[in-house]
């Protein structure tokens, strides 16, 4: 490696790491999702509380008139497993002026047309009044116990989803049995792997698109030129910047791998969760990973030189993320196991490649054949796309005008700088 790519490479490392933003960038999104993750808990947990304790009748005194001579008995089962008895009523009315008057908590009533309109009345009175309130729960009951009593007991099973259905699934090759455990657990690191790729360009996209613009802004190139080639000067900002992701992301990940670990360990982790670490799903992940964010970086690094100001980097920038992200409206087409030619397109067209790619494998339908033929042409574009990259701030670092002049851009190349 030349020494002016290692120098660039060293100072854009070292003085990123230096910056307590950096590490606030890196220690946030993890601190962000665990907290959201906490919060959503808590709510859900109070929310439920609050539906459950807002719908509880233990406490109450509940009556019934069952005008259609429907159910086959008036006692349910409360939440303690006690076996306690309705009041029966001789009339509607009765037991309606009872909970308006207090003496009835909640009062059930099956009029007599029940087998033509299938309705049935609750009347309630609680202390207090929730848009969550719900006494319906013990005529739910009767009413499924008597029906249990007036159909079949097969019958009754098949109508309440109650059969079990063992499945055996067949290898599309072979005739060996596949179990489905098996292919979600091999299914964990590809999945993994896509949502590590999809944090890169979520929390770099900016920055990458922005890193070469810095320097024309602040006119920070005229300096830097003076001593390096353009190629050494964008060499070694893509090598820093792929290195500073990934140390950003190692910050996420490792946390939550020594979570799991403890988890494991102490038994907080349900025994169902299964994950594979089989060493080629490994491999093929991290290579997918790797070459995917080095074109993702290429692409990123290219619109800077291509632009002269952050905010126009920005706007390219959604231009290169929505081509990246095209995949995920198609996901349907990857889950099969016959490729149709919009799978061909985005597994080999390269800003759509990486996802598509990690789709198929996370899927299982990506032969090893492709998966290695995919790896080529992600790294050949961004060869080739770093070349562009050189080519265009050749032309353009010392442009600072406010607009893309492409004739300048296309016409005869400069001798100002020689490439090494």
């Amino acid at each position: 490696m030349r020494s002016n790519v290692k120098n660039v490479i060293t100072f854009e490392i070292t003085r990123n790491l230096k910056k307590p933003t950096f590490w606030i960038a890196a220690l946030l999104l993890p601190a962000l999702l665990i907290g959201y993750v906490a919060l959503a808990g808590f709510i859900g947990y109070n929310t439920g509380s609050v539906i459950e304790e807002s719908s509880d009748v233990s406490g109450l005194s509940l009556g019934i008139y069952d005008a259609a001579g429907y159910l086959s008995t008036t006692e349910i089962v409360d939440k303690d497993g006690e076996t306690r008895a309705l009041e029966v009523y001789d009339s509607a009315e009765k037991g309606i002026e009872d909970v308006k008057s207090g003496e009835l908590g909640a009062f059930y009533h099956i009029p007599v047309d029940f087998a033509e309109t299938m309705e049935v009345y609750a009347y309630a009175k609680p202390n207090t009044t929730s848009i969550f309130s719900s006494y319906d729960g013990p005529l739910k009951e009767l009413l499924m116990v008597s029906a249990a009593t007036h159909t079949d007991p097969l019958d009754f099973a098949v109508i309440t989803n109650a059969i079990s259905i063992n499945a055996t699934n067949f290898a599309t090759d072979t005739d060996e049995i596949v179990d489905p455990a098996e292919i979600i657990a091999k299914m964990v690191i590809p999945v993994v792997g896509l949502v590590l790729f999809y944090i890169l360009i979520v929390m770099f996209g900016n920055r990458l698109t922005t890193a070469m613009v810095e320097e024309k802004e602040n006119r920070i190139s005229e300096i830097i030129l003076t001593s390096m080639s353009p190629k050494d000067l964008i060499t070694g900002k893509i090598i820093s910047l792929i290195a500073l992701g990934f140390i950003q992301l190692a910050a996420l990940v490792v946390p939550v791998l020594i979570l799991y670990a403890f988890g494991a360990t102490q038994g907080i982790i349900p025994d169902g969760i299964m994950i594979s670490w089989d060493v080629w799903t490994i491999v093929s992940t991290l290579l997918l990973l790797i070459v995917s964010y080095f074109l993702f970086t290429a692409l990123c690094i290219t619109i800077g030189t291509l632009v002269p100001t952050a905010k126009d980097a920005s706007s390219f920038a959604s231009v290169v993320m929505i081509m990246v992200i095209l995949p995920l409206f198609f996901i349907n087409n990857f889950m099969s196991d016959t490729p149709t030619v919009l799978t061909y397109v985005l597994s080999y067209f390269p800003p759509s490649a990486p996802i598509a790619l990690m789709f198929r494998n996370c899927f299982g339908t990506l032969p090893v054949w492709e998966l290695m033929l995919g790896l080529v042409v992600m790294a050949v574009s961004s060869a080739l796309i770093i070349k562009l990259a050189v080519y265009i701030f050749k032309r353009s670092a010392l442009e600072f005008t406010m607009k893309v002049n492409l004739k300048s851009l296309l016409g005869s190349p400069r001798n100002t700088w020689k490439a090494k």
